[in-house]
């Protein structure tokens, strides 16, 4: 018998979701006000003609619970694989604005995993795609069914640890990270722009907001790194989370206790396609995934793992509509930001020339890493990095 679930009307109404009255992935929940039919999806799991997310969303407008299905245990929370067990998850980063809100208040979102949409998996983490039933804007937009990229820890305390610094990062990231931005000149020293996850309507700064306009036509570099569609942790029936933590392993990098039953927290993100081939790439290519790293420290962040196996490519370019895009004009992005570090973005217990002086280590380390990886210098030329050969997808 085919699996059947239940899911929100995806029609052009708009989402009742943005007040709380409605539970997204149960049609079986009332609350004595009319509700759209929904539709039923013999295999919400599938991909096929899901649109994939790709589009830079404020973090008012990303859902604040997920009502998350995992058909294949992905969580380590569903064991029994049914299809219909689902697990409660709420977002920590982007950080919610009002912590005190009910969970019937927040915006909701149903999202379903499936083993048969494995994409990658490294020595920290494995990659999924999947469906995302969301509002996915501001109050009163439709409701959409999208696919994004779905990022888990592996069973080993520090990739869990790897996995939270990540999503620290992209909830720290720049928009010039995310999205189309001013080219910066080389040789510009680095400083820390204002992050990007920001709630709506945030007075940016006088430097970003009251810029002024120039009839020049501007140079635009394309994006970095991936759009951020938030870090979610799961919880139980009272909210409180789940998710586990060795603190004495925090400090150190090796630090590898095998913890196959702990709950897994997820990372979504847009999906940039599939790791880079060095061995096929022309030296043009290889010189656009290192701009990326070189773009990073620009604007004061190092990656600090900025291998090849840790850039992603999709076809392009991204400004051309999805159907005009191919692999012979590709995009790149860099993905993995489980070492980052911010030129003014100090530890805690860190002092500001700690931070800096962690950045500086972080950037040398990836011109290294990736000229090397890149095949753009000869490895006789280059001294052995090993702190950070570690990979963490």
């Amino acid at each position: 018998m085919p699996l059947l679930i239940r899911e929100p009307s995806l029609d052009g109404h708009s989402s009742p979701s943005d007040s709380g009255k409605e539970n997204v992935p149960r049609a079986t929940h009332t609350t004595g006000k009319a509700q759209h039919k929904p539709k039923v999806f013999s295999n919400p799991y599938s991909l096929e003609d899901v649109e994939k997310l790709d589009e830079f969303l404020q973090m008012n407008d990303l859902p604040e619970l997920l009502v998350v299905y995992d058909h294949s245990n992905i969580t380590n929370l569903c064991p029994n694989q049914t299809g219909y067990e689902k697990v409660l998850y709420k977002r920590v980063r982007p950080e919610l604005v009002n912590t005190a809100k009910k969970p019937q208040d927040m915006r909701k979102g149903a999202l379903y995993l499936d083993s048969i949409n494995f994409v990658a998996s490294g020595r920290r983490a494995t990659v999924h795609r999947a469906p995302l039933a969301a509002t996915l804007g501001p109050k009163g937009v439709q409701r959409r069914r999208v696919a994004v990229a779905v990022k888990t820890a592996n069973d080993i305390c520090r990739s869990h640890q790897l996995l939270r610094q990540e999503a620290e990062g992209y909830a720290t990231f720049p928009r010039e990270f995310f999205t189309d931005s001013k080219v910066i000149p080389v040789g510009t020293p680095p400083k820390t722009y204002p992050t990007a996850m920001l709630p709506r309507g945030t007075f940016r700064g006088w430097g970003v907001v009251m810029a002024p306009k120039s009839s020049e036509p501007v140079e635009l570099a394309p994006p970095i790194v991936p759009k951020f569609y938030g870090f979610y942790v799961p919880i139980n029936s009272k909210g409180k989370s789940l998710s586990r933590r060795h603190s004495s392993c925090e400090d150190f990098a090796n630090s590898n206790c095998n913890v196959p039953h702990w709950p897994k927290s997820i990372l979504l993100m847009e999906d940039c396609g599939e790791q880079i081939e060095v061995n096929s790439m022309p030296m043009q290519q290889r010189e656009q995934c290192l701009e990326l790293v070189e773009r990073m420290h620009r604007q004061g962040f190092s990656h600090g793992c900025a291998h090849p196996r840790n850039m992603v490519v999709q076809p392009g370019p991204l400004s051309a509509p999805v159907n005009l895009r191919s692999m012979d004009t590709p995009s790149f992005r860099l993905v993995s930001f489980g070492r980052w570090r911010g030129v003014t973005r100090a530890l805690h217990l860190e002092t500001d020339w700690g931070a800096k002086r962690a950045f500086a280590k972080g950037r040398e380390s990836d011109v290294i890493t990736a000229m090397q990886e890149l095949r753009m210098v000869s490895s006789a030329f280059t001294d052995e990095t090993d702190e950070t050969d570690e990979t963490d997808e």
